[in-house]
């Protein structure tokens, strides 16, 4: 069944448009197939209903050029001839995006989207922000609309094509104290590939006295030696992990798969 989406605002130019081109865009490019619909209570336009993309500029055009299958676009005067349009126009796409006021007396949206503005609210506007799923201000730029739009498939439980995604950090903990992060997991693994405290900090873009400092700050918490090194200057005599260290890895490996199981058992539906 075809997910609904209803753009309303409280004036005229706030970026309904805007926001409908980026959820076509959005959602089209994602694979699915998406119809626009622009509703008009006696405003400007063709007197009887009609699926052109219309010229070069215009909204239904714009939509159209976003990826819409199909673009519509009806004015009425009446409640009544909404409600019949709307009753007689199944639509076989994905999603519908219908930017409107009047069409949210007639149908129940899966999501309602309303723009707010500074400037003199229409009447059919008034209450619609206390009913909208998600309220912006207007007028939206560019931007604006693009993040609006990312937030709308997490909202409709589209998890597939949503931009809001499950995050955390991964660490290891010693009687519940935080011990070491992808940082320090990372120095380690330096070390032992390198045979160097210098040469891990330069693989992994930390300067070694920085380096140094989190390597014995790790062996501080943990109250054991983690790294070995020989005698030589800065960063020389050759470096090695010790055992210790070497089955801190194999936790953090092992945990480190069963972490990133664990996000995408988490992701958004």
């Amino acid at each position: 069944m075809s997910k609904t989406i209803v753009i309303s605002s409280d004036a005229r130019k706030t970026g309904k448009t805007l926001l409908g081109e980026a959820l076509t865009a959005l959602l089209s490019g994602s694979g699915l197939s998406v119809v626009c619909m622009k509703l008009s209570r006696d405003g400007h336009g063709p007197d009887s209903p009609t699926s052109s993309p219309g010229p070069p500029g215009s909204d239904t055009f714009r939509y159209r050029s976003s990826g819409a299958e199909e673009t519509v676009f009806f004015k009425f005067s009446r409640t009544d001839e909404l409600r019949a349009f709307m009753e007689n126009s199944p639509s076989r796409a994905d999603v519908r995006i219908i930017e409107s006021n009047s069409v949210l007396e007639v149908i129940e949206p899966d999501l309602h989207i309303h723009i707010c503005s500074r400037r003199e609210m229409k009447r059919s506007a008034e209450g619609l922000q206390w009913k909208a799923d998600l309220v912006a201000e207007g007028p939206l730029d560019t931007d604006t609309a693009g993040r609006l739009a990312g937030l709308v498939p997490a909202l409709m439980g589209m998890g597939a094509v949503s931009s809001i995604t499950v995050g955390g950090k991964h660490w290891l903990n010693i009687q519940g104290d935080p011990l070491f992060g992808e940082g320090r997991m990372d120095l380690l693994k330096a070390v032992r590939e390198t045979g160097s405290i210098l040469q891990a900090a330069k693989s992994t873009g930390i300067q070694y006295k920085r380096a140094w400092v989190m390597l014995h700050d790790a062996e501080k918490r943990v109250g054991a030696r983690l790294v070995c090194s020989g005698r030589g200057g800065e960063g020389g005599g050759g470096s090695s992990i010790s055992p210790l260290a070497e089955k801190l890895l194999e936790i953090w490996e092992n945990s480190e798969r069963d972490f990133e199981d664990m996000l995408k058992r988490l992701e958004i539906r």
